[in-house]
Parts: structure tokens; C-alpha cells; sequence
């Protein structure tokens, strides 16, 4: 199976981690999924996740695709790195796509490539695309566990907990 697209690679020098990709996951069939599925993502979430503040808004799907956008800060309040995202309803089943930013707004992927992750588990208030989990156990809680494949090939998890901001 060929890579991901190298995911938190920009932070090394800034944070000192090891340059990551995002697991990827076995070789199986998606299982059948509707954006409607993932709803309860929909709303603008706050909390934290790789030693900062992090933020997360998903807006409400349309047209069979849910859109967001992510940012985490450092410990001082400056940005880490940001992302744009999407879920969308592809083959009977969903696929997420997301594109990395540095602060200065430089793409980690090529301009025309983004990282495609399809949809390997779905539950109530769960989904899992290949190393991204997303589970929400109440309407106010979010969290997302990346798990990171490290450049000497061992594997670590980044948490993200999120609440859901007061509208």
C-alpha cells in the first residue's frame, strides 16, 4: 500500500517530534457509511492535544459532504500547523481528505495531492478512517486519536479532547 502523505513532519524542528505519517490501515473493504453518520461532528469544538490549545469546526453537511478546519497552538499561543478537511460519501461508504498548512500557509502535500483516508470502522458516535479515530461518547465531548507511524517505523498516539463550544 503506497504511504500517506507526511503528517506533522513540519513540527520537528519546532517541537522536536519524530517526522510521522499516519498509520495506514489494512488493506479491507469500507464498510457502507452515509455523511449522515458522521452528523455529530457538525459544531465548532475547543480543547487540546500535542501539549497545546486546539480547535476543530465541522460545518453541516451538504450535499452529501461535511467541511472543516482544524488549528493547534503552541504552549506561548502561536500556531503549530492548521488544516483544511472534508468527509465525503464516495462508493457506498466515506472517505476523509485533508490538506496540512505550516503557519505561513505553506502545504505540506503537493498542491494537487491531499491525504485520503477511507472510512474503516463506523459505529454510534464513532469513525475510523485507517489512523484517524473520531468518537464523540456525549453530545459536548470530541476526541480524535491520530495514530502516527515515527520515522525509525514505531507508532505513537496523538489525543486530541475537545468540548463543543457554547453557541
Amino acid at each position: 500500500m503506497k504511504r500517506l502523505a507526511l503528517l506533522f513532519a513540519v513540527l520537528l524542528p519546532l517541537v522536536a517530534l519524530a517526522q510521522a505519517t499516519v498509520a495506514p490501515a489494512p488493506a479491507t473493504p469500507a464498510p457502507t457509511a452515509r455523511i449522515a453518520d458522521v452528523a455529530w461532528l457538525q459544531g465548532s469544538w475547543l480543547g487540546e492535544g500535542m501539549g497545546g490549545a486546539s480547535e476543530e469546526f465541522w460545518m453541516p453537511a451538504r450535499n452529501g459532504v461535511m467541511m472543516g478546519a482544524f488549528r493547534v497552538m503552541k504552549p506561548d499561543g502561536s500556531p503549530r500547523f492548521y488544516e483544511i478537511f472534508a468527509i465525503e460519501e464516495q462508493e457506498g461508504s466515506l472517505l476523509f481528505i485533508v490538506k496540512h498548512f505550516t503557519p505561513e500557509w505553506v502545504g505540506w502535500e503537493e498542491k494537487d495531492k491531499a491525504t485520503r483516508l477511507k472510512l474503516t470502522a463506523i459505529a454510534k458516535g464513532e469513525a475510523t478512517f485507517g489512523g484517524v479515530h473520531f468518537s464523540s461518547p456525549d453530545a459536548q465531548t470530541l476526541v480524535v486519536n491520530v495514530t502516527l507511524r515515527n520515522k525509525d517505523g514505531t507508532s505513537r498516539v496523538e489525543t486530541f479532547s475537545y468540548r463543543k463550544r457554547a453557541s
